[in-house]
C-alpha cells in the first residue's frame, strides 16, 4: 500500500520496532515526535512483563521518547486485568515472572503465593523470569496439577536484544506445557485481547488504528486480528525475505519506524 496513512493513533511494538535491548532504533524518537506534533495517538505495546509502566517510561527517556504510564501497556497489566474481570473478588497465583507481572497482579487485588504454598494457587501465571529455577518450575507444575489454571502473559520464544536474542517467556511457558501437557491461556500478542485493551486506552475504534511492530506471528497476526492496519518494520525479529513468504501478510512493509512520518 502507498499513499498516505489515515489513522489517528499509532500502536507500537518496543522490542525490535522502537529500541533493541538497550539501543534506540535510529530516527524512532524523532518518528514518534512528529507523529505526535501532527495529532496522532501513540501508544507503547509490549509482551516483555518484566518492568513496570513507569520502568517503561522512564527506560524510553534515556531514549529521547516522552511518555507516560498512560501511554504503556504491557502483558502484565493487560494480564493481572483479564483475570480481574473473570475473578472479581480477587484470587490467589503462583507467579514465574518478575516486578511488572508481580506488581500488576497486586494492584489488582491478587494474593501471590510462594513455592510452599503454590498447590493452593487458583492461578498459575507465567511470564519471563531471567531468575527462574528448577524449584520455581516444580512449583509451577504441581500447582496446576493442583487445579491452578494455566495463564501466561505471552508466547514470545525470544527476546532480541543488542547482537542477538535471548529466551523469552515463551520458552519458559513451553517447558512447563511439556512437563503437564497443560495448554496456557495466552494473553499477550498474537492473541487480540491485549489489543482490545490497548484499543479501550486510546478510546479508538480498530478502523481509526494501526499497529506497528517487527515480527509477524506477534505483532502483524495479533493486529490483524483485532482488525487493525498492520505495519512491519524490519528492524527486528523479521526480515523482507520472510515478509514475502509468509502466509501472515501485513498492510505495509517499511524499512523501520524512521519511514513513517511522510506517510501521515
Amino acid at each position: 500500500m502507498h499513499g498516505r496513512l489515515p489513522h489517528v493513533a499509532f500502536i507500537f511494538d518496543l522490542d525490535g520496532c522502537v529500541y533493541r535491548g538497550n539501543s534506540v532504533i535510529e530516527g524512532a524518537p524523532e518518528a514518534i515526535k512528529a507523529l505526535r506534533s501532527k495529532g496522532r495517538k501513540v501508544l507503547f505495546l509490549t509482551n516483555n512483563s518484566t518492568k513496570t509502566p513507569k520502568q517503561f517510561v522512564e527506560k524510553l527517556a534515556g531514549m529521547g521518547i516522552a511518555t507516560d504510564e498512560r501511554e504503556i501497556m504491557t502483558s502484565s497489566i493487560a494480564t493481572a486485568r483479564y483475570l480481574r474481570t473473570r475473578s472479581r473478588k480477587g484470587g490467589s497465583c503462583y507467579v514465574i515472572g518478575e516486578d511488572g507481572l508481580r506488581e500488576a497482579l497486586r494492584s489488582e487485588g491478587f494474593e501471590l503465593l510462594d513455592e510452599d504454598g503454590a498447590g493452593d494457587a487458583d492461578y498459575m501465571v507465567c511470564g519471563l523470569d531471567t531468575k527462574v529455577t528448577y524449584e520455581k518450575l516444580a512449583a509451577a507444575c504441581h500447582a496446576i496439577q493442583r487445579g491452578a489454571k494455566f495463564i501466561a502473559t505471552n508466547a514470545d520464544p525470544n527476546l532480541p536484544v543488542e547482537g542477538g536474542y535471548l529466551p523469552g517467556a515463551g520458552s519458559i511457558v513451553r517447558l512447563i506445557v511439556e512437563a503437564t501437557r497443560a495448554r496456557p491461556l495466552i494473553i499477550g500478542k498474537p492473541s487480540p485481547r491485549i489489543v482490545r485493551m490497548a484499543l479501550e486506552r486510546l478510546g479508538t475504534e480498530p478502523s481509526e488504528t494501526a499497529m506497528v511492530g517487527d515480527t509477524l506471528g506477534m505483532d502483524i497476526k495479533a493486529g490483524r486480528a483485532a482488525g487493525l492496519f498492520t505495519i512491519l518494520v524490519l528492524t527486528g525479529a523479521t526480515t523482507e525475505a520472510e515478509a514475502k513468504t509468509s502466509r501472515i501478510k501485513p498492510d505495509m512493509v517499511l524499512d523501520s519506524v524512521a519511514a513513517l512520518p511522510p506517510l501521515i
